[in-house]
């Protein structure tokens, strides 16, 4: 058996993409290289990795066994080579894999991306944006390092750091809204037509406990996970959404949409930078965290990012 380090690379990146052809743009290489390269993995091991779908790709379930153990191996084998390349010098070196809650990705990551280029040149840094139960399954499996993601007191085995609270409000159409009190009580907010996350989201899971806290349904009508496409729904005067403040910063400035806080109760959620527990972080993926802590805290005091700074001591799980 002739296993590389490369199969592994390209194995592990179609398992995160779920396509051999989104895959090769991302390794940029050639899909029939790509699906060579996998062939000979799948010839070695005896097994087929995938199950080829109309709409992508499937782990069978020798590769959901090959998935963790290959991602461990190549993180040890991209720490060995921070230990070698770097020698101990002052900048650290190597590949970082990071996960940004949708809600925080469009204003986090251009300015993370700047601070790592200027701090620290030889990281390799990825950024995934998805949904926070995406998040913390791909750190707890370890393909990727680090999630900025919400709600870090639900996660376990994982370390965490808190570092803001953001608190939702209503969003509606700029017109709609001019006609809406200057806080809106949550009782209210149940008869409006909503467009929301589905119910596997972090905040829809927040605004349905406060409905049922009050036996009130909530009435939904458009189910999205997308904030761009939430915001571009409330645009259009098709529906409100309780949302955080961050995506919809260029529409309220725009004077597109408008926003009121919720009150009876108020809504919040805290976001957080986590890692696992179990697997010690490299330099690279250490700096990475404490960039993005020093990042977050300064959008916050300088209102890039609109929220309440917390507490800033490691919380174990």
């Amino acid at each position: 058996m002739n296993v590389t380090l490369r199969q592994l690379r390209y194995f592990v990146e179609i398992a995160r993409s779920r396509s051999f052809s989104r895959a090769s743009e991302h390794l940029n290489i050639a899909q029939p290289a790509l699906s060579q390269n996998i062939s000979s993995l799948e010839q070695d091991l005896g097994s087929p990795l995938f199950e080829r779908r109309p709409r992508g790709v499937e782990l069978t379930a020798a590769g959901h066994r090959l998935l963790a153990s290959a991602t461990e191996l190549l993180a040890r084998a991209d720490a060995l080579k921070e230990d070698i390349v770097d020698g101990g010098e002052a900048r650290p070196t190597g590949a970082v894999r990071l996960w940004v809650a949708g809600s925080l990705a469009g204003t986090l990551v251009a300015p993370l991306f700047k601070a790592v280029a200027a701090q620290c040149p030889g990281v390799e840094l990825t950024v995934r944006e998805g949904l926070s139960f995406e998040a913390s399954a791909l750190v707890e499996s370890g393909q990727a390092h680090l999630a900025v993601m919400p709600s870090p007191s639900e996660l376990l085995g994982m370390e965490s750091l808190p570092i803001f609270e953001e608190r939702f409000m209503l969003f509606g159409a700029y017109a709609a809204m001019r006609r809406k009190p200057r806080e809106i009580a949550f009782s209210d907010v149940c008869s409006l037509p909503l467009a929301q996350p589905d119910r596997a989201h972090d905040l829809r899971k927040i605004i349905e406990r406060a409905a049922n806290a009050i036996d009130r349904r909530l009435d939904v009508r458009y189910e999205l996970n997308s904030p761009a496409m939430l915001v571009g729904v409330v645009k259009e005067g098709l529906a409100f959404s309780i949302m955080p403040p961050s995506p919809c910063h260029e529409a309220v400035t725009a004077k597109a949409i408008a926003g009121r806080p919720v009150v009876g109760p108020e809504l919040s959620r805290v976001q957080a930078v986590v890692w696992p527990r179990d697997r010690p972080l490299s330099t690279a993926a250490a700096a990475v965290r404490d960039m993005l802590v020093k990042l977050i805290r300064e959008m916050v005091r300088d209102g890039r990012l609109e929220g309440r700074l917390i507490g800033a001591s490691h919380k174990k799980k």
